[in-house]
């Protein structure tokens, strides 16, 4: 063999060993360290395609400045609860049942207060004083529409807790560019951690200083039909030390 030839191959394997070596390291690296990694370079290049397939927040670079290098900390224990959509699904039929009948109420009060109902909007349009029955009618007229208000909210925000709890089961066991996944014939815990990371943050100004950043991990662990099904790790919340969370 000649020298040339021995020395291509000595070269060839040492190439291979380092591409080994670098595949090892980065396999080995912790599942928290990847998804970070991924989500500050997806944040610093504007990249709101990654972000949305592994985050519900994002680290603006044009307000909170760019990551340029990262430690985890520390990682808390894993908590656990089921998801609540069920009993979010009764809450939300009650919320409506109760809304309409509401509504029934307040149709039979106009019904019967028609007359004094058009005189109360006339002088309120007027911005005139309505006085005698009619401002009993106007009492009322507030009442209703203050209650009227209470169950719009009502049922308003369990309709958005209901999609949110649903969306954070569906999108930690939903591959990215897969169909979204149907866990109404699944048990799903929605298991979270808490990820303690100390990042070095060159801020739009331009100055590169410390800062803690503290994740909410979570993820989607089902169970159907005794065939277990495990989600992917999501990030759902970021609050930086002394700061009010984003999520």
């Amino acid at each position: 063999m000649s020298c040339s030839r021995a020395h291509s191959l000595v070269s060839l394997v040492i190439v291979v060993m380092g591409i080994a070596f670098f595949e090892a390291a980065c396999s080995s690296a912790p599942p928290e360290h990847v998804l970070l990694t991924n989500f500050f370079r997806a944040a610093r290049v504007r990249d709101n395609t990654t972000l949305g397939n592994i985050a519900a927040v994002t680290f603006n670079p044009r307000t909170e400045g760019t990551v340029e290098d990262f430690e985890v900390v520390a990682v808390g224990p894993e908590q656990r609860r089921p998801v609540q959509i069920r009993a979010l699904m009764d809450e939300e039929a009650k919320a409506r049942e109760e809304e309409e009948a509401f509504g029934r109420k307040r149709v039979e009060f106009q019904n019967a207060n028609q007359d004094a109902i058009n005189r109360v909007a006339k002088a309120e349009s007027a911005r005139q004083p309505v006085r005698g029955t009619d401002a009993e009618v106007l009492a009322s007229l507030t009442r209703w529409r203050a209650e009227q208000a209470q169950h719009s909210r009502r049922l308003s925000d369990v309709r958005t807790r209901l999609s949110r709890e649903r969306n954070q089961a569906v999108s930690s066991l939903t591959r990215p560019g897969q169909p979204d996944v149907d866990i109404s014939n699944m048990d799903v815990e929605l298991v979270s951690k808490q990820v303690t990371v100390n990042a070095q943050v060159r801020t739009p100004e331009g100055q590169t200083v410390p800062r803690t950043l503290i994740f909410t991990f979570q993820r989607a662990a089902a169970n159907e039909g005794g065939e277990a099904r495990e989600g992917r790790w999501l990030i759902t919340s970021l609050q930086q030390q002394g700061s009010t969370p984003t999520s």
